[in-house]
């Protein structure tokens, strides 16, 4: 891990170029990559590619693996910094991490895959873990948590970044976000996703937040599970009556 940190510092980006390479703070880039290699998720996904620092985290970790890949989606690859330009410089190939570019967003390929994986009405998961740093907008964010709960393999993490974040700390949300609203702007749109759709999923369990409350996780339950949990909540039910 320390190896993939030390090559990463020593990427040293054009003069001109105004971007800040680690976009997640380096203790939770840590984090992840334990995460990935401890609990074995060969098969990873990453919404919102960012400048591409912590896809490359992500593949080494899989690399260690040996086995397994990421593949991490964004609307465009970032000029002149990007994902591509970092994994040449610290020597991960297209073995370990795949880069999509979709103009339409993470939610359109998504929708491919979940279409790829149908059989007889029926979607097979194929996913172990999903980092989500996209959009960070409720709409968007929400219908992709809903889409990767089909992609996800019973087991299966999601890690949702930035739950204590609204669009309003964005630095020049003037320009970036500025016909919004006040409400889009001010309301923390991500903790929205996590506390409305992914703890209410009944699928979904092991509920918690890292690094000061900014990260949000939660498991697929496995088949078993989720039966037990759904006869609990029909016996407590019953019960209230």
């Amino acid at each position: 891990m320390e190896k993939i940190f030390a090559s990463l510092n020593s990427f040293v980006p054009p003069n001109d170029w105004e971007g800040h390479l680690f976009l997640l703070p380096l203790d939770a880039m840590r984090y992840i990559y334990q995460f990935i290699v401890e609990n074995k998720l060969p098969a990873c996904i990453e919404l919102g590619t960012g400048f591409g620092a912590t896809s490359c985290m992500m593949g080494a970790a899989v690399k260690e693996l040996n086995q397994g890949k990421v593949i991490t989606i964004d609307k465009y690859l970032h000029q002149p910094v990007n994902v591509k330009v970092l994994m040449r410089h610290v020597g991960l190939s297209d073995d370990s991490i795949e880069v999509v570019a979709d103009e339409l967003g993470y939610n359109w390929t998504l929708a491919e895959l979940i279409r790829k994986q149908t059989h007889d009405g029926v979607c097979v998961p194929i996913f172990d873990f999903c980092f989500l740093d996209g959009a960070h907008e409720w709409e968007p964010d929400a219908l992709a948590f809903s889409l990767m709960a089909k992609l996800l393999k019973p087991g299966g993490w999601i890690a949702i970044d930035d739950i204590n974040f609204c669009l309003r700390m964005i630095a020049n949300w003037q320009e970036s976000h500025g016909t919004y609203t006040d409400r889009e702007l001010d309301t923390f749109q991500m903790r929205m996703v996590y506390e409305l759709v992914v703890q209410q999923h009944p699928d979904f369990g092991d509920f918690h937040l890292t690094h000061d409350g900014r990260i949000g996780w939660a498991r697929k339950k496995h088949p078993a599970d989720t039966k037990k949990s759904l006869v609990n909540r029909i016996k407590s039910s019953i019960l209230k009556q």
